[in-house]
């Protein structure tokens, strides 16, 4: 979707209603074998809004977040984004998750003029050439994966694979690797193994069974092992790994949420490394952490992670916004709000807007999960 002119039709010029609620809608998954990203992204921007609710919204209006499941299957986040659009008229679509069902979405809303704000994928697709209607918070996958392979890189390991989704997310994540390892002089990688969007070993859940997976990755003689899929499935794989004693390094991306992967891999956590594209969630010595901390313990709804710790950063930065564009101000007027952005400081992260790739933050860092399942600090 190249090109970044304003569309000229009525929905650029939408203003946010008139002294009603901004309506905000989102399509994640709230069910399902990637549940736990969904609800804890939700989550950081449920609160957020609320606090923001509770010190006068944007310029004295309420804000409200229209959520609806997904399952992680992009067909119904389409559905739900038409009904968002054409039901609920919302102001502004946020806070999707998965790459296809953004860019399924993302289409309904160019055609309608509808900003889409930090949807949780880092396909490198979405942001060469990037409608302006399109706002990213996290970095791409190019930059979650040249951690990666510049670790592998230093550690001259050479025989790597990949296991990777059937899906947009899957694709993403190998061309960003492709592009990453050659820049390192990394060789190509000795297999590419893809599953299913939403497997995770069990029967009754399309009958995707990882092991086949897993048992085409042994034969690798792997030195290391790459997993671009969501949490369940890359669970699922590593335990299947650990148990067959494959000692090998094991490499996530934050697609693969570290607060649900811990409790299901417990002691076969051990020296899994996965980026992260956020703050660590248990710093508190930086206050937008510290304020997201907080707001879990009124709310006493769960504990830190990077997921809810996105979301409540991507809300803080569209609620900004929202307060920076004229009492109901049109839609093109809060892209430009969103686009102003760069420099602010959310309390000990900057936000540094990229025009290029439409993102606001770039930062990447890597941690390993000790044998309790958790981030080592």
């Amino acid at each position: 979707m190249a090109g970044l002119s304003w569309s000229s039709g009525a929905g650029a010029q939408a203003q946010a209603g008139g002294g009603g609620p901004i309506l905000l809608g989102q399509s994640v998954p709230l069910s399902g074998p990637a549940q736990h990203l969904g609800i804890e992204y939700q989550r950081g921007w449920q609160m957020a809004i609320d606090v923001a609710n509770a010190q006068g919204g944007a310029n004295g209006r309420r804000i409200e977040l229209i959520s609806y499941d997904d399952a992680y299957e992009p067909e119904r986040a389409e559905a739900n984004t038409r009904d968002l659009l054409d039901a609920d008229r919302v102001f502004a679509l946020v806070g999707y998750v998965g790459t296809e069902a953004t860019q399924r979405s993302l289409a309904l809303a160019v055609k309608a003029g509808v900003p889409m704000v930090a949807p949780l994928t880092g396909a490198e697709s979405l942001r060469r050439q990037p409608t302006r209607w399109l706002w990213h918070l996290r970095p791409g996958l190019d930059a979650e994966l040249g951690v990666v392979a510049q670790n592998l890189s230093t550690l001259m390991v050479q025989r790597v694979a990949l296991l990777i989704q059937a899906d947009a997310d899957g694709s993403a994540g190998l061309e960003s690797w492709r592009s990453q390892a050659a820049a390192v002089k990394l060789p190509e990688p000795v297999g590419v193994i893809k599953v299913q969007r939403n497997s995770t070993g069990q029967v009754e859940l399309k009958n995707q069974d990882l092991r086949a997976a897993t048992q085409a990755l042994l034969a690798l003689k792997l030195q290391a092992v790459v997993l671009v899929a969501a949490y369940a499935s890359t669970a699922t794989v590593i335990r299947m790994l650990r148990e067959a004693n494959y000692a090998g390094g094991v490499y996530t991306t934050s697609l693969s949420s570290t607060a649900a992967m811990g409790p299901l891999l417990g002691e076969r956590a051990a020296g899994v490394s996965i980026t992260q594209v956020v703050p660590s969630p248990f710093d508190a010595a930086r206050p937008v952490v510290a304020a997201y901390q907080s707001r879990l313990r009124v709310t006493g709804s769960a504990a830190p992670e990077h997921a809810s710790l996105e979301g409540w950063v991507a809300a803080q930065a569209c609620i900004e916004a929202l307060r920076r564009m004229p009492r109901g101000g049109r839609r093109d007027q809060f892209m430009a709000a969103l686009e102003g952005l760069g420099g602010l400081d959310l309390g000990g992260l900057t936000l540094r807007w990229d025009a290029l790739h439409r993102q606001a933050l770039g930062q990447v860092s890597l941690m390993v999960l000790d044998a309790s399942g958790r981030p080592r600090r």
